[in-house]
């Protein structure tokens, strides 16, 4: 018999493979399938000179699959090494054995990683065989760095899967659970940022990469390959969760198998957070509903709706929880419900009616450092394609603050169509920031455009927004004409530099024309203040479309590796920056 303080048990590790061989020999055969079978059918239909670029592009391709497979894996073979956790009987009858609940976590534990790593292992090993035989070389580290990013993929989704194991009493809510973990995290923070721009006219929201983050699955895939640094931040995460699943597990109750939460902290937990997604999912899809049935932009029964969703989800989690529908007899459920749907209704009725004056709020001139503006893109993330100017005179303060004080005084009008937005971000002397945004239009937006016109902002503005590098650039002249129909037409060429790829002229020529005030900051304000043929002002129901827009194409990256472009828009009147390029007609 062995020691009870022993940490591990062989025979419990070859009886997990020996039992759960099926499992993970399908895992083995999927892998299979899509990696080295893939490679080597691809390899022998390329010809030798390239083949090394396909494995390569084959490795990359294979990180996404590889972390879609750790995530269904990781949670299959918790439940399965773990699945006695949820019978009483089977929980008594392991319990009993002579060893102590640490060496059978580690065990069960140390199983289910290598039900992952050894199939990925000798998926990796028989790619690089192929390899070999197919005489390509240089593609052992791409291999490894594959077989990384999967481990370290699967080590989070893995302690996911075993900490939902061991909080839940039932298999089938212990998976409902780690897919719901996946994105509740990402699902109800969005869900309550929509809540608040709803009511709170103004309020800047974007979904974010760092609030995409909060959704693991959606953020290992997104773009095809995973970022390294997420992946060990994930992997740690991971390693975490399996150390508290080892903590919980040393004070859990056998009694508590079947239950669908094993823990009295997991059961409030449970509670709030499916209440709270039933409040804000169902109002807004009644509201998006019945908005949709009337045409209007009616957000007024969104409280009464959340109301509705909160009934639903906290007595049906108190049935879940309960294992029974008699749970409305219960005075203390109900006490419960009405305390919540009474915070409820006093977050949503007071961001509605901003009973904190946060909508209101406009800072004094004499308290602000400086203010940022824009229109497009974000300047804390991508810079190089937003057009944001800081505004530090007084002047302008105070300009940007009539703009804000306007939008707030027509907050009750209906936007419905104007999805054009100027944001506004206040840096304060005191090091805080009041950051808003105001969807506008032609009238609303007349007083910035001469801040975008003026020549020193622009200059300053182009000098940071060409491209430092670039290939090639082009011209383009776009000609734009409405029709009876309301259609817009769209045609144009490209030109070339007179002067092949003369880039230090053309920097020169867009900040002369910049500096002499022949080129503002070209944006939906700029663009659409501009008088037209005839001293013709646009209008709301008949905007005016410019004749002509010139766009610089310009071509970046390293050759035959990796190109983009990125495209600015400039006007008529850039005389010297026209000149230099093949384009010959005159722009009246």
């Amino acid at each position: 018999m062995k020691s009870k303080l022993s940490f591990f048990d062989p025979t419990l590790l070859r009886k997990n493979i020996s039992r759960f061989s099926p499992a993970w020999a399908l895992l083995l055969v999927l892998l299979v399938l899509t990696g080295p079978v893939p490679m080597l059918r691809e390899l022998d239909e390329t010809i030798p000179a390239v083949r090394r670029q396909v494995a390569l592009n084959q490795f990359e391709n294979d990180i996404p699959m590889g972390v879609f497979y750790a995530a269904g894996a990781a949670v299959l073979f918790a439940a399965l090494v773990f699945k006695y956790l949820h019978k009483a009987q089977a929980a008594y009858m392991m319990h009993a054995f002579p060893m102590t609940r640490s060496c059978l976590f580690l065990t069960n534990a140390v199983s289910g990683l290598l039900f992952w790593a050894v199939p990925a292992l000798l998926t990796v090993l028989l790619e690089l065989a192929v390899l070999a035989a197919m005489n390509v070389g240089g593609c052992g580290a791409a291999a490894w760095a594959m077989l990384g990013k999967w481990l370290l993929a699967y080590l989070f989704f893995y302690g996911l899967a075993v900490f939902t194991m061991h909080i839940s009493g039932s298999t089938v809510i212990a998976v409902l659970s780690y897919g719901a973990l996946n994105f509740i995290c990402f699902v109800l923070p969005v869900m309550v940022l929509l809540l608040v721009q709803l009511y709170f006219k103004g309020f800047d929201f974007e979904i974010s990469s760092r609030i995409l983050c909060l959704a693991p699955i959606l953020a290992l895939l997104r773009e095809g390959r995973p970022d390294q640094t997420l992946l060990w931040i994930y992997a740690a995460v991971g390693l975490a969760l399996t150390a508290l699943a080892w903590v919980h597990y040393r004070f859990r109750q056998v009694e508590r198998a079947g239950d669908p939460m094993a823990f009295a902290w997991a059961r409030v937990a449970f509670r709030l957070v499916f209440t709270l997604g039933c409040a804000l999912g169902l109002g807004w899809i009644l509201t998006a509903f019945f908005e949709a049935l009337s045409g209007n932009g009616e957000d007024g029964l969104f409280p009464f709706y959340a109301v509705l969703g909160c009934f639903l989800g906290w007595f049906g989690s108190s049935m879940m929880i309960e294992r029974s529908v008699k749970v409305f007899r219960k005075k203390k459920i109900w006490l419960g419900f009405v305390a919540f749907a009474v915070v409820l209704l006093a977050g949503v009725l007071g961001l509605k009616y901003d009973a904190l004056g946060f909508q209101r709020r406009v800072p004094d001139t004499a308290d602000v450092a400086s203010v940022m503006i824009w229109t497009n893109g974000d300047p804390w993330n991508d810079p190089a394609f937003c057009d944001c100017i800081t505004l530090t005179e007084r002047a302008d303060i105070e300009t940007v603050r009539d703009f804000h004080k306007a939008a707030l005084s027509e907050r009750e009008r209906n936007d419905d169509g104007l999805y054009e937005k100027v944001h506004v971000c206040y840096r304060l002397k005191n090091g805080s920031t009041v950051r808003r945004a105001y969807a506008t239009d032609e009238e609303r937006c007349r007083s910035l455009a001469p801040i975008y016109a003026r020549p020193e902002l622009a200059a300053a503005w182009y000098e940071k927004a060409l491209p430092k590098f670039f290939l090639r650039v082009q011209l383009y002249n776009g000609t734009e004409e409405m029709i009876w129909d309301g259609t817009v037409v769209e045609s144009g060429d490209y030109y070339s530099l007179k002067r092949f790829n003369d880039h230090a002229a053309l920097r020169s020529a867009i900040l002369a024309d910049a500096a002499a005030g022949r080129l503002p900051i070209i944006n939906f304000i700029t663009r659409n203040c501009r008088p037209g043929p005839d001293g013709q002002t646009p209008s709301e129901s008949l905007p005016y479309l410019p004749p002509h827009s010139f766009y610089l194409e310009f071509e970046i990256g390293v050759p035959g590796v990796r190109t983009d472009y990125r495209s600015i828009e400039i006007c008529p009147e850039a005389t010297d920056t026209l000149a230099l390029f093949d384009y010959e007609s005159p722009v009246q």
